[in-house]
This record gives C-alpha cells, structure tokens and sequence, in this order.
C-alpha cells in the first residue's frame, strides 16, 4: 500500500515495523500562525445560519486595507 493519508502526508508502511518501518518514525511538532489566529478569531463574529452562508474570511495586507479604505472614503465624500 503506497497511498500517502490526506491529512498528515505520511504512508502507512513509514509505520509498520513489519514492513520496515518504525513506530516512532515521527515526531509531532506544534506550531502558532498568527494569520490562522486571526482568521479564526474572525470567523467566531461569522453568523450561524444564512446571514453567513458563503461568508469566506481570508487575510490582506495592511497597506491594501488602508488604500482601499482612503479609497472608498475619497469616492463617499465625492457623492
């Protein structure tokens, strides 16, 4: 069986001492991104239900927040 697990990536023989492989073969690491955090954070403000069908959260740089805002606000004071 050569099939890798969707999830961690690894195969099932890197396991099996039977077939040469080791039951420690790894080692788990944990780590902290500070972008999931704060899309998860984000997420927790998301409504159940369908006002927040379709809802995506995602990340964008700071300056492209900011030039999009002095943006918008150049177009609102316009009207």
């Amino acid at each position: 069986m050569r099939a890798t697990c969707p999830s961690c990536g690894t195969r099932h023989e890197e396991w099996d001492e039977d077939a040469g492989g080791d039951r420690f073969a790894y080692v788990s690491s944990t780590s902290r991104c500070p972008g999931c955090e704060l899309i998860a954070h984000e997420r927790e403000h998301v409504p159940d239900g369908p006002h927040g069908y379709g809802v995506k959260v995602g990340l964008l740089p700071r300056a492209v927040y900011e030039l999009r805002t002095r943006a918008r606000a150049f177009r609102d004071h316009r009207k």
